[in-house]
């Protein structure tokens, strides 16, 4: 639910949403389970305008980076017992150059004293070279657009409530990560499509910005239509949230911003597993309940602190097998000075399945995750529309699951417009 940030061109996300997992008897290798919404606060400045006002914006980011785990390819080689009978497998890890990529576009126009038309368009993804590599490509779209009311209004602070609709495309290919090469089926059926899905929904957010405290809430509801090859589940569904935040004074140039998020999705035609991980006819659904806990402070002008926490539950509505509870926890640290800016962040994350086996194997050891992400991203503005950047991101896994055991590295460096 939160806005990238015009200083900065990507929001952290400690855990990406992956499709959920596929029957692990038809399929070679069964996908990791999505992880909860993250529930960071964003990175705001203060004197960020608080009123929209007549104008189109547009900004676009590009460069060059190199990828040293392009699939996300296991750290050793380790027997799968998803297989059968279970097998010993060599990951091939792949190391090239990607194009990053990112164009976007802001519309807001005033109808009257009362509201604005507010519309965006966006696409980004990483543009992978060279031989063997295209599979790593991954390709985002969205349309948003919708009115926003104003429902109260104090100087350069108003309180506005925003309903709009919302089209989104993602592409991205389902992968071996040993190899790198398009899922298939034991069958030999081309399964690689699986993740490539088109959301369609709507949303709303109400924002209170008059007085010492902020809060808003927010909603949306969108329905995920997915590619589904045949051989595999089907991975259409529905999606909702239900939001809030706020963001409270508790010193001078400090605040704590505190969220809540609850969440389900529900599948149309995909199939939950019993307490031995063996698939049901029951439809799978989960919830999703998430709360996050950020202490922005300003130490001096030019440094600007984050501490983030959030927790999150998810139920498994059958049998619980893929249930967890997964805890998230860092910092965020931003220095700038006349024409350069520099981000570090580094953050800590961990899942525990309470009722899941790794492999999703029945008697093998319980499943759990962790996982540390550190960003460090420096920019030198040379004019008033250009900026050049570089950045480092070092992200490293560990499950008792291996074939998601992994660790990857991906430097990269460019130049943005904004007008």
């Amino acid at each position: 639910m939160h806005k990238i940030i015009p200083f900065h061109a990507t929001i952290f996300i400690v855990a990406m949403v992956l499709p959920a997992a596929v029957n692990a008897e038809i399929v070679t290798k069964p996908v990791a389970a999505e992880s909860a919404p993250a529930s960071i606060a964003p990175e705001v400045a203060e004197d960020a305008p608080k009123i929209k006002r007549n104008n189109i914006t547009w900004s676009v980011s590009t460069g060059l980076g190199y990828d040293s785990n392009a699939y996300q390819a296991p750290r050793a080689p380790y027997i799968d017992y998803s297989l059968a009978p279970p097998a010993p497998t060599t990951p091939q890890r792949k190391s090239g150059f990607f194009v990053p990529y990112e164009i976007k576009a802001d519309l807001a126009k005033s109808r009257d004293q009362g509201g604005r038309l507010l519309g965006s368009a966006t696409a980004d993804g990483n543009l992978y070279l060279g031989a063997g590599l295209g599979n790593a490509s991954e390709y985002n779209f969205g349309l948003h657009g919708g009115f926003e009311y104003i429902l109260a209004n104090e100087g350069k602070y108003e309180d506005t409530l925003y309903i709009g609709a919302l089209i989104e495309n993602h592409k991205r290919t389902y992968v071996d990560h040993d190899s790198g090469t398009g899922k298939v089926t034991v069958n030999g059926r081309d399964i690689s499509g699986l993740y490539s899905h088109t959301s369609f929904g709507v949303e709303a957010k109400y924002k209170h910005n008059i007085g010492d405290i902020d809060y808003g809430l927010n909603g949306k509801y969108t329905l995920n239509d997915y590619e589904n090859p045949p051989g595999v589940s089907q991975q259409d569904h529905s999606y909702y949230t239900l939001g809030a935040d706020t963001s409270i004074p508790v010193a001078n140039k400090t605040s704590l911003n505190l969220s809540f998020d609850h969440s389900v999705r529900d599948y149309s035609n995909r199939h939950s597993r019993d307490a031995q991980a063996l698939l049901t006819t029951s439809l799978l659904a989960y919830t999703y309940n998430t709360f996050g806990a950020t202490l922005r402070s300003r130490i001096s002008p030019d440094w600007l602190v984050y501490l983030d926490f959030d927790r999150a539950l998810r139920a498994d509505n059958n049998v619980g097998y893929g249930d967890y509870k997964e805890s998230r926890y860092g910092a965020r640290i931003l220095y700038g000075q006349d024409r350069f800016k520099v981000r570090l962040a580094l953050h800590h994350w961990g899942r525990d399945y309470p009722k899941g086996f790794a492999f999703d194997v029945a008697g093998q050891a319980a499943k759990t995750y962790s996982g540390n992400v550190l960003k460090l991203k420096a920019e030198l503005k040379q004019t008033e529309d250009t900026t050049l950047w570089s950045e480092l991101v070092y992200e490293a896994q560990s499950t008792t699951d291996l074939r998601y055991d992994y660790d990857r590295k991906q430097v990269m460096a460019g130049m943005s417009w904004a007008y």
